[in-house]
């Protein structure tokens, strides 16, 4: 039939409805509603009011200035504009952040200059790709439902723009969810059973975004400012009793570096790679203080990555997710462990760790160790009178920590501001501080008496939920390493200064009024209740659908009490259950046949209104010869039955656009009521006259 039309016919076929534009403006939304909570706002305003620009078009078309903002033209250069100002904004555009910006931008874009089917098609596929996207920031609970009415709307445009009728939109949304639901079987089948890939199926450069987390230099006040944030570091499941919180010292990166104010890593001795194997040996086999536990790290952008001190083991992947993550960890000779690239996704690893607090290295302290500048003289020189009066390095170092007992030290997260000798203008004048005052004063004095020592930074601390342990940003802490007998041995002179930082957490160990993260505060409010049951929620998602790979359909098969199957079994099950399923959804019955339409409702009524006027349909008598006969024989009704027809035929069989069918329906749907009322008066009147000659008859 299209071959008989003329290009405007064709032309106006395949131009889109109004309504299909609504259905797609939905989708795009939804589409884009995930990225808003990570990329920058004036994208997210930028590439969504271009789709409510140009929606809003749609339903008044007059605006000629609008028309030519949505044009092709325009549009090519809306995209050319968001490229140049994403690549300002991010100062580079290979990458996730850049990448995903550009293309959240170029869908709104593309639905500017939408007109025809193909156009549509395009955004289709545009929409759910973006949608794909979110998935390389988050996958949590939160991402999957965002997703459902994001393919639910896909789902209903699809419908939509393929329609051949007025279906109603519950109808279209009905339609998709009923298709959902049926596949969902089949979805959660091939999930449990369907064999993992040992590595992801695309990578992406690494963006150069900062993320919050632990440095690799620190001056006394970092640790500080990044304790008043809420944000999760890590979660952590035992195997067992977890330690008690004092022991709670989670490694991370060791400082040596000092010039008078910052400390940062010592490159070449953390480039050192010397502790690659199990260390339980250099720690002493005393497994009463061994435990094991696995680590859920969020992404830090950083290499390195946190264990109990002091690691005997390790950290392991799996082998089923050694590919997946790819870490290659190493234990430096400073023990901090570190992996071979940034962690920039969710990792976990199982870890081992002995409860001590002190370790015999396997070569002895570097001449980094030792330095100290000609800043803070008076520290230097304090330490000096200190450590005349003791004999030894341990009996200096714990009378360092009654120096910090006794004297007016307090612990803040607001201290003084500090200038160029920063722990001497600390030990002697402000005398309050955070955790990285204490261990950098602690640290400079042992080194202006020959002892090494360095600083370790990390977390110290963490909160039970449930099974499984929350560390928070909040819980960032620095302690001190001293070299004594042959040892680094662990020494925290804030618990000196603040016990309570170390048995409690942050909160008890502050002054009353000063700032404290919502979710670090003492107390069980109903906001920290809610976020820790969130919490437990997602991360039973991440335990059991995100990390869900080979070992624990291992785990499945075995609480089945079946082995582990084959390929080639597991191939044929799935096929075998996949076609019985979808022969019990595609089963015959009565509610499967096709709908019937508005049109044939309408063609119905007539024929039954003329059937009570006494016109029947004959057996082989089309619709047109119907309403031929139907206006002689009721001919003083002609005028009215021959309208119904010439509108019944419009519908049916012109090349008419949708918006002129519908403004015919309305009409016909009027003409029909007045034949209903013509039809129940016959029926009236035919009731009355056959009781007329009932009584006559009984009369008679």
């Amino acid at each position: 039939m299209i071959g008989f039309l003329s290009k405007k016919q064709i032309k106006t076929r395949t131009e889109l409805r109004a309504r299909s534009f609504d259905a797609m403006a939905v989708m795009i939304l939804l589409a884009q509603l995930p990225h808003v909570f990570h990329l920058p706002i004036w994208i997210s305003v930028f590439g969504a009011g271009v789709v409510a620009i140009k929606w809003w078009n749609v339903h008044h078309p007059n605006n000629l200035k609008l028309n030519w903002v949505l044009s092709s033209r325009a549009a090519v250069v809306l995209g050319l504009l968001g490229g140049v100002l994403i690549k300002l904004h991010f100062g580079y555009f290979i990458g996730r952040d850049p990448c995903v910006a550009f293309l959240f931008l170029l869908l709104g874009c593309k639905f500017a200059e939408a007109r025809r089917q193909s156009d549509a098609t395009t955004l289709m596929c545009l929409s759910g790709f973006l949608l794909l996207t979110q998935y390389l920031y988050s996958q949590s609970i939160l991402s999957a439902l965002l997703t459902i009415p994001a393919v639910m709307s896909l789902g209903v445009a699809l419908s939509i723009l393929n329609e051949h009728s007025t279906r109603s939109l519950s109808n279209h949304a009905r339609l998709v969810g009923r298709l959902l639901i049926q596949g969902a079987p089949i979805a959660a089948l091939l999930f449990i059973v369907f064999p993992r890939l040992p590595g992801p199926l695309w990578s992406l450069p690494e963006d150069a975004t900062a993320t919050t987390g632990l440095s690799d230099s620190m001056s006394p006040g970092e640790i500080g400012n990044l304790s008043q944030s809420d944000e999760v570091a890590f979660r952590v499941d035992f195997e067992g009793t977890p330690p008690d919180a004092r022991d709670l010292y989670w490694r991370g990166p060791v400082m040596s570096n000092f010039d008078g104010s910052n400390w940062s890593i010592n490159k070449l001795q953390a480039d050192g790679a010397i502790e690659t194997s199990n260390t339980t040996a250099d720690l002493g086999n005393d497994n009463s203080k061994s435990i094991s536990y696995t680590v859920t790290l969020q992404p830090h952008n950083k290499k390195w990555l946190f264990a109990l001190e002091q690691a005997s083991s390790l950290p392991s992947t799996g082998e089923s997710n050694a590919g997946k993550f790819s870490l290659n960890p190493e234990i430096r000779a400073d023990k901090q462990i570190l992996s071979n690239k940034p962690i920039t996704n969710i990792v976990q690893y199982k870890q081992s760790s002995l409860m001590l607090d002190r370790y015999t290295p396997s070569t002895r302290p570097s001449a980094i160790d030792l330095i100290l500048t000609g800043k803070n003289s008076r520290t230097a020189a304090f330490a000096d009178k200190l450590f005349s009066k003791h004999e030894t390095p341990m009996a200096f170092a714990m009378a360092v920590l009654s120096w910090f007992n006794t004297q007016p030290y307090s612990y803040t997260l607001q201290p003084t501001l500090l200038g160029d000798s920063p722990i001497d203008e600390f030990m002697f004048d402000t005398q309050n501080g955070f955790c990285g005052h204490y261990a950098s004063a602690f640290v400079v004095m042992m080194r202006a008496v020959g002892i090494p020592a360095r600083i370790v930074t990390g977390y110290q601390g963490g909160e039970m939920n449930d099974d499984y342990m929350i560390v928070r940003q909040s819980e960032a802490h620095a302690w001190a390493e001293v070299f004594i007998d042959g040892q680094w041995i662990r020494f925290d002179p804030t618990a000196a200064v603040a016990p309570s930082r170390v048995d409690y957490g942050l909160a008890a160990s502050l002054p009353e009024g000063e700032p404290v993260p919502r979710l670090a505060r003492a107390g069980n409010g109903w906001i920290k209740r809610a976020s820790l049951r969130w919490d437990r929620v997602n991360h039973g998602w991440q335990r059991m659908v995100v990390d869900f790979n080979n070992e624990s359909q291992s785990k499945f098969w075995k609480k089945l009490g079946a082995p582990n199957p084959q390929l080639w079994q597991i191939t044929i099950a799935l096929l075998a259950l996949a076609a019985a399923w979808c022969m019990w959804v595609l089963r015959p019955s009565r509610s499967a046949m096709a709908p019937v339409t508005e049109d044939q409702k309408f063609w119905r009524a007539y024929s039954q209104y003329l059937d009570k006027l006494g016109v029947s349909r004959l057996p082989a008598e089309t619709g047109a010869q119907l309403t031929k006969r139907a206006s002689i024989e009721l001919s003083e009704h002609s005028e009215l039955i021959a309208r119904i027809g010439l509108a019944f035929s419009k519908i049916k069989f012109e090349p008419i656009s949708n918006k002129r069918k519908s403004a015919i329906r309305v009409q016909l749907k009027r003409d029909l009521k007045k034949l209903a009322s013509i039809a129940r008066r016959a029926k009236t009147q035919q009731i009355a006259l056959q009781t007329l000659q009932g009584k006559s008859s009984a009369t008679s």
